[in-house]
């Protein structure tokens, strides 16, 4: 791989490496041939994509029908289309190809054929409210003894003082009834950030998910499963009531905090389902200086179900409906105000 493509390709890790647990710098092969890269792609999906059994497209057809098309038009235009077709095969959020120039082919169908169930100005609800930083946000109910903390991201790396803020912010929300934890429309990031926030209104370790790794020997072959048990914090732990808010573009690292918060018994998950994408990816480089990425484990929750396409089901499942939206009322917080009041 000559030096434009390596420099390339570090800019692209370094901006999604905070949403993976792995990293497997792909092929060695350096080449501009379309099928070349086809072909490459075709081959990572092959030996790590962890959900072909739940697939209800044959891939293996996608991929002789899109490289046929590549074959009669061997282009980039024609190479973008032939790989958007196999990752909407997939339709998996956390597969992906990444170009140069910092575009992407992604399957959004996960998020995008479904209400978003979140209101772009909620301000009139509070009767204050405060930036903390780019991650989060905190208020109070207006009229209520009620907290607010909005999470939009858990992506950034180690160390995560952007995350340990919430200590900060939990010391002004100390003598609230309760607290909304709103994690609608946030992507994900790093689950280690995810993590911290579970320990502060944790109250003892308690099994979340269990996952497993795909294995390339076939598509069937997963190492064994591992636990995950949540955090707890030493020190000053928020234990009243708190509701978590959720919606379709709640998705990765959020999904995963969900699944710690959800095992807590003074915590109750409001809104809609989440987006369904528990799966780890992991990322490769493609011949022409592209990168990609994978999902490459499962997880399954305590009641044994893998939550990939179908998403985490919430305690209390609110929409807010069309006529609600045009007027400006959140019935998700609404009805999470009404359950710590």
């Amino acid at each position: 791989m000559d030096a434009l493509k390596k420099i390339v390709l570090l800019l692209f890790v370094s901006i999604v490496l905070v949403q993976c647990e792995d990293l497997f710098l792909g092929s060695d092969v350096d080449s501009d041939d379309p099928l070349v890269t086809y072909d490459i792609f075709y081959d990572e999906v092959d030996s790590k994509f962890s959900f072909f059994e739940y697939l209800n497209v044959d891939f293996d057809s996608a991929y002789q029908v899109n490289r046929q098309n590549l074959v009669d038009n061997p282009t980039t235009s024609e190479l973008t289309t032939s790989l958007q077709g196999l990752i909407n095969v997939l339709q998996d959020g956390h597969s992906n190809v990444f170009f140069t120039n910092g575009g992407a082919i992604s399957y959004t169908g996960w998020y995008d054929q479904y209400p978003e169930n979140q209101l772009e100005d909620i301000s009139g609800y509070f009767s204050e409210y405060k930036s903390w930083n780019n991650a989060l946000d905190y208020g109070i109910i207006d009229g209520e003894n009620i907290g607010y903390i909005k999470i939009s991201t858990f992506t950034g790396s180690l160390p995560t003082s952007n995350y340990r803020a919430i200590d900060d912010i939990l010391g002004l929300l100390w003598e609230t009834d309760g607290i909304i934890i709103d994690v609608r429309s946030n992507g994900g990031g790093n689950s280690n950030n995810a993590d911290i926030i579970v320990s502060r209104f944790n109250d003892e370790p308690r099994f979340s998910f269990r996952a497993r790794r795909r294995l390339p020997d076939s598509r069937t072959s997963f190492s064994d499963w591992w636990e995950k048990i949540t955090d707890v914090h030493e020190g000053d732990r928020y234990l009243k009531p708190v509701a978590v808010l959720s919606n379709r573009r709640s998705y990765s690292s959020t999904e995963w905090f969900i699944s710690g918060m959800r095992t807590i018994p003074h915590a109750t998950i409001i809104g809609d389902t989440t987006g369904g994408g528990s799966g780890n990816p992991i990322i490769s480089s493609l011949p022409n200086g592209w990168g990609m990425r994978v999902s490459n484990t499962q997880k399954e929750l305590p009641e044994g179900r893998d939550y990939q396409y179908t998403g985490i089901y919430p305690d209390i499942p609110v929409w807010i409906s069309s006529a609600d939206s045009a007027n400006g009322i959140d019935t998700i917080l609404e009805r999470a105000i009404q359950e710590l009041r």
